[in-house]
């Protein structure tokens, strides 16, 4: 507060200087600069998480070629040990089974109660023995591969699947969601399609939602999927322009006795003829597609077995 000559009062503010600042400023993307770093991104991402939906099979055979469709171990829950051993030794050591196609649900990876509570095996127990399965199988006869919503949708909530580099440690495709496969038995061409689910459901017959399939997906020769625990299978033809063909649905079954789901559910306990995989037998001289238990393709081939 200063007064002048006249008497007058008035106030002197003090001289204030704006902050220098200095540094470097994060730049901004035009709409050209975005569209070029986001489809940078997204092919990084089909790299890092097996975005892909199409793989290309081929066998040379002087037989038909068996190939096993399996899953829904539900590995840590309480499960069928014994039929689950005898298909894992059939599919690692038979000497005229070609491989498999595994459809999710390897392992149970339940991350909420009561269902976490009746696992017996822990999250890192359950990837342990996935994967000494895998190994004992050896990456020539793992054909395919599925996640499930189980073992990959549950468990990557916490930041991690147990299909991370799956696809590299065993050189096999890993998918998620519906997949095709060209595969070729000599110069036969089956066309397959798969996912761990398929839409759909009924009472009146369990490979409803692989037969869906064919409905929504033309020019199918087999359709299969897993995730329902309600194991089934239809061979019927389907028609086309002026013509028709036989098609396959089927659907897994799984290797889990039941849950507290199951049983709140009204699904209850399940047993034997409900339970394991399916075998395909492909023709090699003509297309043809065969679909089996376990016990019916061993009696099979056990025909065979004199030229080995």
């Amino acid at each position: 507060m200063v007064i002048n000559g006249s008497g007058d009062e008035r106030e002197i503010l003090p001289e204030f200087k704006m902050a220098s600042k200095s540094f470097e400023q994060p730049s901004r993307l035009n709409s050209a600069g975005w569209f070029e770093e986001t489809r940078r991104r997204q092919e990084v991402r089909r790299g890092v998480e097996d975005k892909y939906d199409y793989a290309e099979i081929e066998v040379q055979s002087d037989r038909p070629v068996i190939v096993g469709v399996t899953g829904d171990w539900h590995l840590g829950a309480e499960i069928n040990l014994d039929m689950l051993y005898r298909d894992v030794d059939i599919i690692a050591n038979h000497p005229l089974v070609t491989g498999a196609f595994f459809m999710g649900d390897l392992t149970d990876s339940a991350n909420f109660n009561p269902a976490q509570d009746e696992d017996v095996l822990s999250y890192e127990e359950q990837r342990q023995f996935m994967m000494s399965i895998l190994t004992q199988i050896g990456k020539d006869r793992i054909l395919g591969m599925w996640k499930g919503n189980h073992d990959h949708k549950w468990e990557s909530k916490g930041g991690v699947s147990k299909y991370a580099e799956l696809s590299q440690r065993y050189g096999v495709p890993v998918f998620y969601g519906p997949a095709f496969i060209k595969f070729k038995v000599n110069d036969i061409e089956y066309r397959l399609m798969g996912s761990h689910r398929l839409r759909g459901d009924s009472i009146y017959t369990n490979a409803h939602p692989a037969m869906r399939g064919h409905r929504e997906v033309q020019g199918l020769d087999i359709s299969m999927c897993g995730h329902t625990h309600k194991r089934g299978v239809i061979q019927q033809a389907v028609r086309e322009f002026d013509s028709s063909r036989p098609v396959v649905a089927l659907v897994s079954g799984t290797y889990e006795y039941g849950t507290g789901y199951t049983k709140d559910s009204g699904f209850g306990q399940m047993n034997n003829p409900e339970m394991g995989m399916w075998w395909l037998v492909l023709g090699h001289d003509k297309k043809m597609v065969r679909i089996m238990g376990t016990d019916e393709m061993l009696q099979l081939v056990s025909e065979w077995m004199v030229d080995f």
